[in-house]
């Protein structure tokens, strides 16, 4: 009996060791790929949490994406935040149930690698009408994704998320 309990124990240890390392290839596998969209400017980042600049964290459900496509950058985010461009009837006030939806070409897009960090920093602004907005994309090694978000008008806002490559 006892050996059959150590012999299914070392069983057990060898297929977590194979569990693991398959794990650890996978997620290797994923980063390459994930490397190559970058580099190629083909990806999207999945937001799961935003992050305004006067409140606490939001997590977020649905489709809330930043996607790179070459020189276009397309977004669809939630919002929550100060508008400092007076209205008519808003006059600045908190905007609640707003959304950042952005589809046009990206200026300036610079990618730099952070090797204290295992992090890579993307830098690019896109124009949205008449608001200018930068963007501030650090992914980690993980595939984890921070993204702050600076519009011209309005207040910052952060977002957290992972990042995939474009099908």
């Amino acid at each position: 009996m006892k050996k059959l309990f150590l012999l299914l124990v070392a069983a057990m240890t060898i297929v977590g060791c194979a569990t693991s390392e398959e794990r650890a290839a996978r997620q290797a596998e994923h980063m390459e790929k994930v490397k190559a969209a970058v580099d190629g400017q083909q990806y999207k980042i999945n937001m799961r949490e935003m992050i305004p600049l006067r409140s606490s964290s939001i997590h977020l459900s649905g489709m809330n994406y930043l996607k790179v496509n070459g020189n276009e950058v397309s977004t669809d985010l939630p919002y929550l935040g100060r508008d400092d461009v007076p209205h008519f009837k808003t006059r600045g006030e908190l905007k609640f149930d707003s959304r950042i939806l952005i589809r046009t070409q990206m200026e300036g897009y610079n990618l730099t690698l952070i090797t204290k960090e295992k992090a890579g920093l993307i830098t690019f602004s896109a124009r949205n009408g008449s608001e200018n907005c930068n963007f501030n994309i650090r992914i980690y090694s993980d595939g984890q994704v921070k993204v702050i978000l600076r519009p011209e008008k309005r207040d910052e806002v952060a977002y957290e998320g992972y990042i995939e490559p474009s099908k």
